[in-house]
């Protein structure tokens, strides 16, 4: 009898042991619970509305070197952290850095929203050489374009300003008439320098600026050339009478140590004020004279030639005048 009651205690022994070996250890004060700790999750998400995941995004808790990525959806999540203060970065491409600072004491959700960055997608910088009768004085001017874009959309962007940090000189470009492009003329009088040849190799940078208030700065641009020479009209002048279908503009050659096309414009004088007409562009560089057919209404006209190199940088004529009447 003693030995039937040992196997019996025996056998309820080892059923009980095994069943213990079964226990779950979902405990987080359990020293056998494989997954102690706490979870943080959330989303990365676009700033404005409607509101879009983003993916890829790389999430790093900085004092524990940990980096992980958002999934397809935006969504990520950190396992197995023990209580206490914490700074989580998000970042992703073509997106402003964001950071949040969370005391962990149980499991918890954060989201980012975070800002498109806005970008250049072109950037010019030209120089412009204006001779005229009167005045008689040699102009010069900057023009400064830049045609800008935001991750979030073109309607993100707030401004453009561009900087010569070696003359303390800064101002923002205005607005064209096309979104995301802006467009500034600077003659020398609007800068702290006498002439514009004391800005060849000095740096100048754009900015844009977004309505979140995020600053992207490009990098160093400078000025390429200024175009000294001028080229010089010959005929018609001095409001020559044309009568004929064509009009042949004559002009001397302009001998420059670098590619560069002519540009002829037109512009109608009513009643002393000048209205453009048209233009004719890539007359070729050895070229000096063009047959024009005369399209033109009876009036009197002004005419320019223009040089132009690949960079955009000009020198043009003094004026030449002619009258058609036909």
């Amino acid at each position: 009898m003693y030995r039937i009651y040992f196997f019996i205690g025996l056998i309820l022994f080892l059923y009980l042991t095994s069943c213990l070996d079964d226990v779950a250890h979902d405990n987080p004060i359990d020293p056998d619970n494989k997954n102690q700790g706490l979870q943080l999750k959330g989303k990365v998400q676009t700033l404005y509305a409607p509101v879009a995941p983003i993916p890829n995004a790389v999430l790093s808790i900085q004092q524990l070197n940990k980096n992980i990525f958002s999934a397809p959806d935006g969504t990520f999540e950190f396992n197995n952290l023990e209580p206490g203060n914490y700074v989580i970065l998000c970042s992703a491409p073509g997106y402003n850095t964001d950071s949040i600072e969370i005391n962990l004491g149980s499991h918890s959700n954060i989201n980012f929203n975070l800002d498109g960055l806005p970008y250049f997608e072109r950037i010019s910088l030209s120089t412009h050489h204006i001779t005229r009768f009167f005045p008689v004085d040699d102009f010069f001017n900057i023009t400064l374009e830049a045609k800008v874009n935001d991750t979030d959309g073109v309607s993100d962007i707030h401004k453009v300003f561009f900087e010569i940090p070696e003359f303390s000189a800064s101002d923002t470009l205005p607005a064209s008439l096309i979104a995301g492009e802006f467009r500034m003329t600077l003659s020398v009088s609007d800068l702290p320098v006498n002439t514009i040849h004391s800005l060849i190799g000095r740096a100048f940078f754009l900015s844009v600026m977004d309505d979140a208030g995020i600053i992207v700065k490009s990098g160093e641009q400078f000025l390429t050339r200024i175009i000294d020479e001028t080229p010089i009209v010959t005929f018609p002048q001095n409001l020559t009478t044309v009568v004929a279908d064509t009009i042949n503009f004559e002009w001397q050659v302009v001998r420059l140590p670098f590619w560069f096309t002519h540009t002829i414009e037109i512009y109608q004088i009513n009643f002393g004020l000048l209205s453009f007409v048209t233009e004719i562009n890539n007359i070729g560089a050895t070229e000096t004279s063009y047959i024009f057919a005369n399209n033109l209404p009876n009036g009197d006209y002004v005419w320019i030639l223009i040089v132009e190199d690949e960079f955009g940088n000009t020198s043009s004529s003094k004026e030449g005048t002619f009258n058609v009447s036909k």
